[in-house]
């Protein structure tokens, strides 16, 4: 009796799973349901990290509340824009450091909403996955909010507010345009799609056993379907947008820079004779930096 039970239990387990992982989605609206405008902001001069750095503490109608690393344009910038940013998830919200300060924009990078460690085992990634996945679904929110308090801001302008999404950030960067109106142009710089290519590709880059890394990748792909580009593509159609890619990206499968190209069609690509952009990489950071603005430059 106890076995026919749990062969009852674990049958029932098998279709809700089957179920939930054919079920159709609201993409859109996952997103959307996570964005919630700004009511208040605290700048905290940060002048240990350089000449016009701020910490940008953000609360929001939720009552969540975020982060971000600010540094202004140099004094006599005309009419600069503001560039609100996700880098690489290890790198964070100094990713703004990064950006040469002499460029002629605002910058603003914020914190990644997952908090936990950077790199996981696959056994400890899907255990961590619940979490990891409303942080990661929380994302598009945090930019959309970044963008909406800096185009209130003396220094901002509303219409002249870009997102950048490097690396791990392209997604949830194109994603956003579906949860705001106030971005106004959108970067990408090292993105790829689909997600699950991108996560078979890491697990396989990692040397997982081919047992565990297909379902994983295919439960992991389901979970953070919301992010898929294609599903935001459409929110982007009105706004000009600026590719980065790398020809010999070697965290990106074959095929996965073009395929998000494709989604794309209007956007400016920008090839690189290159590997996957690196922190460390100053001078090639700054011709990307260089190269974005000068391009923000020309829109409006």
């Amino acid at each position: 009796m106890v076995v026919a039970f749990g062969l009852i239990v674990l049958l029932l387990a098998g279709v809700a799973l089957a179920a939930w992982f054919f079920a159709d989605l609201d993409p859109v609206g996952e997103i959307r349901r996570r964005h919630s405008p700004v009511v208040s902001m605290a700048r905290e001069p940060a002048r240990e990290l350089g000449a016009r750095v701020e910490r940008w503490h953000l609360v929001t109608a939720a009552g969540d509340t975020l982060e971000g690393l600010w540094r202004g344009a140099p004094p006599g910038s005309v009419a600069p824009w503001t560039i609100v940013m996700f880098g690489g998830i290890g790198t964070d919200d100094r990713a703004a450091l990064l950006v040469p300060p002499e460029i002629a924009a605002h910058v603003l990078a914020m914190r990644w909403p997952w908090r936990g460690p950077k790199r996981m085992s696959t056994p400890r990634f899907l255990r961590e996955l619940p979490a990891v996945r409303e942080a990661v679904l929380r994302s598009p929110a945090v930019l959309a909010a970044g963008a909406q308090a800096a185009a209130r801001e003396p220094e901002g302008k509303a219409g002249r507010v870009a997102l950048l999404g490097a690396s791990l950030g392209a997604a949830p960067a194109l994603a956003a345009l579906s949860a705001s109106p106030t971005p106004a142009a959108l970067i990408l710089l090292d993105g790829g799609a689909p997600i699950s290519r991108l996560i078979r590709h890491e697990l396989d880059r990692l040397r997982e056993p081919r047992w565990l890394a297909v379902p994983a990748a295919a439960i992991a792909a389901r979970l953070l379907a919301p992010l898929e580009p294609r599903h935001h593509a459409a929110a982007a159609r009105a706004r000009p947008i600026l590719i980065f890619s790398a020809r010999r990206d070697e965290r990106l499968p074959p095929g996965s820079a073009e395929a998000l190209h494709a989604l794309l069609p209007h956007a400016r690509v920008v090839w690189r004779d290159a590997r996957h952009v690196r922190p460390r990489q100053s001078e090639t950071i700054a011709a990307i930096a260089r190269r974005a603005v000068a391009w923000l430059a020309e829109q409006r």
